[in-house]
């Protein structure tokens, strides 16, 4: 209950904050048509005695015109304000699904590295920053149930004023209280239905899970090859309707439905019965009648708004966790470090660095030492898992070591300006981003702070080996590379790898000085991968670069290899140094080129 009040009271803090002309444009509203719901019962009592009074009673044109003014005004501010306060609300409720929105995207991006990503609690909070545990309910939408809450709320205190005055003091007490009271226990139980849903009860996240299987593009066609349609869809059938009786166990109590109703039932009577009594002995007259009978039906507005309250809590529950998000990396150091451009110009060094990411049980790298000399290729091999990709992660800082340091011309890397660093960066990781933009906005992303000519990008696409491929595209170097959009289309794995190479290779050529190739010829065709063998050299030349490869045809390109094995580089040298050494490297070198060895000489026999 009290997470739920805190992340109303935090979007209430926000309205000011994102848009404070539309919110105290809001409350304007809200007050003008509370005031014209509290005129209302008081302009029909007056018509009620006026009616009663008779022609003979010299004050019932009197109470007649005040009645009639009253009704109008209640009229007036209500008919009048209702559009205005509905479109001041859906504007305010935009301007709220924006802001979190961005905040949330700048919080995501505003830490230098991605050790934040890797955080399970971080991961919970940016997805219920979206809402998806609550519904998918947009924060926006707690706007609008609070613009309508609020007069709601404003409406029933107002009620209980009037029938304290045309009825007796202790009405509205008594029964004020009786909605109050029912009104929490209702709330309490609604509040567990959302941390229940919040929390989502494993069945139901299971049931998520297969439903996303089933409706995303990656398993559709091993869904259909496989024959796993009625497989699914029963095992979704049963996931869900399991964890939807487990959440009713633990939000639904019967016993606390029927004590609710039966105390209303008995506060209405309560004031009721006293109230009919007096009114046929005359006290009150009949026009103090009439407000106080409307009064006691308006009172509803202090308890339980069912779907109102419901949608308030269940939106208002992303704001939270949306600006935790984006407060990430706002209590970091803002001292700036030091220019990294034209590094390295001596050498790139690994310092007994040892690293593991969250949740591993053993450390990824152990007390690595390497050394990278500048403008020197070096190539990285070693098993699955052996931390090849980490290196390469960890000289673009994207993680900070357990221990140990990565020097940089003799300085902690961290120690630079990271964003300086990166751009002398070109990488290609092994999970490289497909991005659906353009073909040319595709390759000028790396290095999106310069002016993308088309001399430049064709040069990059060129060494990349995509250059030829735009021309078999609809718009060539304008072609939106997505199926999603209308005139869109799709690459292939191969051409999508060309493509982010161009990329890294565009970096290179406007002043990058450290290229990494992180298994770039994984999806490549035998001719694409030769033709890049070809131009490695044109590629590499001047600059200091850095490849991961499985491929020996690749690796013996560079000038010196490392092959890491259990966290540590366990050999270090050229492709000729290490076969003479016959350790690791030679044996992995003989298990890929067996399969051609043994071909050729059955050929030649």
């Amino acid at each position: 209950m009290t997470h739920r009040r805190g992340s109303v009271r935090a979007l209430v803090r926000e309205l000011p904050r994102i848009d404070a002309p539309l919110t105290m444009l809001l409350v304007a509203l809200v007050a003008g048509q509370v005031a014209g719901v509290v005129l209302l019962p008081l302009a029909i009592g007056r018509l009620v005695t006026a009616l009663a009074a008779g022609d003979g009673d010299p004050t019932a044109a009197r109470h007649a015109w005040s009645g009639l003014t009253l009704l109008a005004l209640a009229l007036v501010l209500d008919i009048a304000l209702e559009p205005i306060r509905t479109m001041v609300t859906a504007k305010l409720s935009t301007a709220v699904d924006g802001a979190l929105a961005q905040r949330t995207v700048e919080g995501a991006l505003r830490p230098p590295g991605v050790a934040h990503l890797d955080d399970a609690g971080v991961a919970d909070q940016i997805e219920q920053a979206r809402g998806v545990g609550v519904g998918a309910h947009a924060p926006g939408q707690a706007v609008n149930a609070l613009a309508a809450l609020v007069p709601l709320r404003l409406t029933g205190l107002a009620s209980a004023v009037l029938l304290g005055w045309a009825g007796q003091w202790w009405m509205p007490v008594v029964l004020g209280a009786a909605w109050i009271v029912t009104g929490r226990w209702q709330e309490q139980e609604m509040a567990r239905a959302v941390v229940a849903n919040t929390a989502r009860t494993v069945q139901l996240r299971h049931a998520a899970y297969l439903r996303d299987v089933a409706v995303t593009a990656p398993s559709a066609k091993e869904l259909r090859l496989f024959g796993l349609h009625h497989w699914l869809v029963e095992r979704f059938t049963r996931e869900w309707w399991d964890g939807i009786v487990e959440m009713r166990r633990r939000t639904t109590d019967g016993r606390r439905h029927l004590a609710a109703s039966s105390l209303l039932l008995a506060a209405h009577v309560v004031v009721v019965v006293p109230l009919a009594y007096g009114a046929s002995n005359g006290d009150p007259p009949v026009g103090q009648l009439t407000v106080a009978l409307q009064a006691l039906l308006g009172l509803f507005a202090l308890g339980f708004t069912g779907d109102l309250q419901r949608r308030l809590h269940l939106a208002s529950a992303a704001v939270p966790p949306a600006l935790a998000v984006g407060a990430l990396g706002t209590s970091a150091s803002t001292v700036a470090g030091s220019e990294a451009t034209g590094l390295p110009r001596r050498e790139i060094r690994f310092e007994r660095v040892s690293f593991g990411y969250p949740g591993d049980r053993r450390p990824v790298l152990d007390s690595l030492d390497l050394v990278i000399p500048a403008g020197s290729s070096l190539a990285i091999v070693g098993d699955n898992g052996a931390g090849k990709s980490t290196i390469t992660k960890l000289l673009a800082g994207l993680y900070r070591p357990d221990s140990g340091l990565v020097r940089v011309d003799g300085h902690d890397l961290h120690d630079h300006d990271l964003a300086s660093w990166r751009r002398q960066l070109a990488v290609v990781f092994q999970d490289f981003g497909r991005y659906p933009f353009s073909v040319r906005d595709n390759i000028a992303f790396g290095a999106v702070e310069t002016t993308a000519t088309g001399e430049a990008v064709t040069e990059a696409a060129r060494l990349g080996g995509f250059l030829g491929v735009e021309q078999g595209l609809a718009d060539g170097w304008d072609t939106l590379l997505t199926n999603a959009y209308t005139g869109g289309t799709e690459l292939s794995g191969g051409q999508w790898q060309r493509l982010a190479l161009s990329r890294a290779l565009y970096a290179v050529r406007q002043g990058a000085k450290v290229l990494v190739l992180d298994e770039p010829t994984a999806h490549l065709d035998i001719e694409a991968e030769y033709e890049l063998y070809s131009r490695f050299l044109e590629i590499t030349a001047g600059i200091t670069t850095i490849l991961v490869s499985h491929r020996f045809a690749t690796v013996r390109l560079a000038e010196r290899i490392a092959v890491v094995r259990d966290g540590r580089v366990s050999e270090y040298g050229s492709h000729d140094e290490l076969l003479a050494a016959d350790g690791r490297y030679a044996q992995m070198f003989r298990v890929q080129s067996a399969p051609f060895t043994e071909s050729a000489g059955g050929r030649h026999a």
